[in-house]
């Protein structure tokens, strides 16, 4: 990793802006200012029972606590960040609460101007919804793989009304983060360098990704493109597509939601093999506080074997935003066949607002 004076321009760059705007955009009255806190507590318990590489039978008890906090003049406008205490690394062996540190995601202003949403900082772009909307403990899993997250540079989100319906037009230009707000605190994952390369990492905003994300009557849609600048070591630039919808159905006195979404990238994170992701999810409300939910998603990059990811889940609403899940996971990647049983324990609460 490269020392941190050599990639902080870029970052202070954005917060002198950022000091800009807020000092044109924003008649700081204290009286006006409201604080506002949202907190998820999550305690999980993977265990891989079964694997048919024995070095991957280990047990992982991690925590994962997210905080969006915000300071805002009015409805949308104002200083906003999205902090993550999480592990930061992968488990190689049984891991009980290790390798934890907490993070930056987003720090970022925003100006609500009512025809659109302005946003300067570290922030995510938009691209795709499976990653955070597919339910259970392991909906998201590979759907992860193509989230936007810790970019800087701006963005604008467009409120549209096309039909019956309500959507929004979201569009960004960013590079990766390569501040010191890349690295972690109490267990340190490094700062990102220029050098490390990956798409995007340009330290110019060389990147951008364009979505469009709404309802038609019951239906929710998603349908996104991204173009990422190839880094240091790349040979392609990455260009991507993304389309999603969402649908529910009631069933007598129950609801079941289905989730759809499928990612294509004919130049797939900076190399010239072209990406299939598919995600397919139903979850249900059963009798009382129970919910269940089931997953099937496929990741298929060309040149390697196409992975398989099924899931089953059930919920029990203990209380009001606290939620017990149990999950069976079933992954075959790498070519590995992998059986899991994972427990959650998910709680949310908040603080202040306006």
């Amino acid at each position: 990793m490269g020392h941190l004076k050599n990639h902080t321009s870029p970052a202070l760059g954005a917060i002198a802006a950022v000091a800009g705007i807020w000092g044109v955009a924003t008649p700081l009255q204290a009286e006006g200012l409201a604080f506002s806190a949202e907190f998820s507590v999550e305690l999980e318990n993977d265990g891989t029972v079964d694997s048919t590489d024995k070095a991957a039978e280990i047990n992982d008890f991690f925590a994962t606590i997210q905080a969006d906090v915000a300071l805002q003049y009015g409805e949308g406008s104002g200083i906003f960040s999205h902090l993550v205490l999480e592990p930061i690394r992968d488990p190689v062996d049984d891991r009980f609460l290790e390798d934890h540190g907490l993070y930056a995601e987003e720090l970022y202003f925003a100006h609500d101007f009512g025809a659109a949403r302005i946003k300067l900082g570290k922030f995510n772009p938009s691209f795709g919804m499976a990653w955070d909307a597919a339910p259970g403990i392991y909906g998201v899993d590979f759907a992860e793989d193509y989230e936007l997250t810790e970019r800087v540079g701006g963005g604008v989100d467009i409120p549209l009304a096309p039909g019956s319906g309500a959507a929004t037009l979201s569009l960004a230009s960013y590079f990766a983060d390569t501040s010191f707000l890349s690295d972690s605190a109490l267990a340190s994952r490094g700062n990102v360098d220029k050098a490390d390369g990956g798409v995007s990492n340009t330290q110019s905003l060389q990147s951008f990704s364009a979505q469009i994300a709404g309802e038609a009557g019951e239906t929710g849609y998603t349908l996104g493109l991204r173009y990422q600048e190839r880094g240091a070591g790349d040979v392609a630039d990455e260009k991507g597509a993304v389309l999603g919808l969402t649908q529910p159905i009631r069933l007598g006195a129950s609801e079941m939601g289905l989730l759809g979404e499928v990612a294509w990238f004919p130049d797939y994170d900076g190399g010239t093999d072209h990406a299939l992701y598919a995600t397919f999810g139903a979850s249900v409300d059963l009798q009382g506080p129970f919910g269940a939910s089931a997953v099937y998603a496929l990741r298929d990059v060309e040149n390697t074997q196409a992975d398989h990811l099924a899931t089953l889940s059930l919920d029990y609403e203990l209380a009001d935003d606290m939620v017990l899940s149990a999950a069976y996971r079933y992954g075959r990647e790498g070519g590995e066949d992998n059986h899991t049983i994972g427990l959650l324990f998910a709680y949310e609460f908040s603080i202040g607002g306006r």
